[in-house]
């Protein structure tokens, strides 16, 4: 008798039989950080220049933006951060623009609108 083990799948076959895994950020998805263009709470549109952003250039759009929003609950809420509380802002996302194990993370985005404002858009993760 024989014993030779069978035959076993390479990663390829197996890989075959799985479903396609769709993209998270497909249409549907409320998070601005997912779309190239949205419309916030107060009617303003905005195109996605570019993001995730590193955090040297959060900290300069926290005081350069014309505006600053962090989307809580993939962006279900929106919260305006005011020119005076973008200091603290700061502090508070800092250590948080990372996967750092600390809830919420922070990723950061930069839209533009079409008359040239800026807006700093930071997705609240949990």
């Amino acid at each position: 008798m024989s014993k030779k083990r069978p035959r076993a799948a390479t990663l390829a076959e197996v890989t075959a039989d799985l479903p396609p895994v769709e993209h998270p950020y497909r249409e549907g998805v409320l998070s601005p950080a997912g779309r190239t263009e949205f419309v916030d709470d107060r009617g303003q549109r905005w195109r996605k220049v570019r993001g995730p952003l590193q955090p040297r250039l959060v900290k300069r759009l926290l005081t350069a933006a014309d505006a600053v929003i962090i989307g809580v609950g993939a962006g279900f809420e929106y919260r305006h951060i005011a020119p005076e509380d973008r200091a603290d802002t700061w502090q508070t996302v800092k250590d948080r623009l990372s996967d750092t194990g600390e809830s919420p993370t922070y990723r950061p985005f930069e839209f533009a609108s079409a008359d040239g404002r800026t807006l700093l858009y930071l997705d609240e993760c949990c």
